[in-house]
């Protein structure tokens, strides 16, 4: 039989098996966001749940994993004087919700930068995977560190405290400081809002596809350097095609490669005659980037020639060059 959540008199909600709800809350915004993610191209549901996963999850998660117990106080009195003492052990509701965002606008960038230097070539799902697989791991590791303490130390949720405080500040306040305190609220949230929204949804400006040759190191990594010279029969050269999809929708793209003789005696380059040695074809999703080393078997052979790689949206005519590529770029090599 499940348990359904319940408010007990101290204000602490919690849910199934004795799990606080804002570890609950945080997974149900963990899943909302893979699914978002994986499944829904909506703006504003990606919005939804991806504000919270970069501007408070993070940080709420490590505060909890640091400090599982309850801010508590001690107090100190001197019988000769009426002076007394607060020693605040742990952290204040308040001071926990403002270093959620603090704490979480710091992580964010360390974190990527951390995960892309050791994953260089990771998709926008897979970073988002492994930020809320690190998200939920702390949950876990929190509420277990939580559920050790004692339910008098535990640190709470005190929604129906929190509730009833806000309610009776504003009702006891007259009319423009209630005024002054909405607006106060109202800039807080928006520009939450607004910061969030600037993280999790991606720049609607210009729509473009970037083409470049990169080479494959021992380590596994493309570097944009190392280009072979010369080109052999046997249909093996180290050089990838390495095309990302900024287009903000899923694009078809068709490469062509060439080998060109070229004729540059009068200033300008014109082709003298050339052999399609490659045409694949590949479907990227929006941010994704395709890396392919199609094999090249010239037959044509001399020095100085062009290597040229042609990109197009869709299919390539049949007589592909560079004016009418989308993308292109070369290298010289001899063959």
């Amino acid at each position: 039989m499940v348990e359904l959540p319940i408010v007990k008199d101290n204000g602490v909600m919690r849910t199934l098996g004795g799990m606080q709800a804002d570890v609950l809350a945080g997974f149900v915004i963990l899943i909302g966001v893979s699914m978002s993610v994986l499944y829904i191209d909506s703006v504003v549901v990606r919005a939804v749940f991806g504000i919270p996963l970069l501007v408070f999850l993070p940080g709420y998660t490590l505060l909890l994993v640091l400090f599982p117990h309850d801010y508590t106080d001690t107090r100190v009195s001197r019988s000769s004087t009426v002076t007394v003492n607060r020693n605040g052990v742990g952290v204040t509701f308040t001071e926990r919700m403002a270093l959620s965002f603090g704490v979480s606008l710091a992580l964010i960038p360390i974190l990527g930068v951390f995960v892309l230097s050791v994953f260089p070539q990771l998709s926008t799902i897979s970073l988002v995977g492994i930020l809320a697989t690190l998200i939920a791991i702390g949950l876990l590791v929190g509420e277990y560190r939580r559920q050790r303490l004692t339910e008098s130390e535990q640190y709470n949720v005190p929604l129906k405290l929190w509730y009833t405080s806000v309610a009776d500040s504003f009702s006891k306040q007259d009319d423009s400081n209630r005024v002054v305190n909405i607006l106060l609220a109202a800039v807080v949230v928006l520009s939450v809002v607004g910061l969030g929204f600037a993280l999790t949804v991606p720049n609607y400006g210009e729509e473009y596809s970037t083409l470049s040759l990169v080479t494959q190191q021992s380590n596994g990594e493309f570097v944009a350097s190392g280009y072979p010279e010369s080109l052999s029969a046997s249909g093996t050269a180290d050089l990838y095609a390495s095309v990302t999809n900024q287009e903000r929708e899923l694009t078809q793209y068709t490469l062509v490669v060439q080998l060109q003789r070229v004729d540059t005696s009068s200033g300008t380059v014109s082709v003298v005659e050339y052999e399609e040695l490659a045409r694949v074809s590949q479907e990227v999703a929006p941010g994704e980037t395709w890396t392919t080393n199609p094999e090249l078997a010239p037959e044509m052979t001399g020095s100085e020639l062009r290597l040229v790689y042609l990109l197009y949206k869709g299919d390539a005519p049949q007589d592909a060059d560079t004016d009418s590529a989308y993308r292109s770029t070369y290298v010289w090599v001899d063959s």
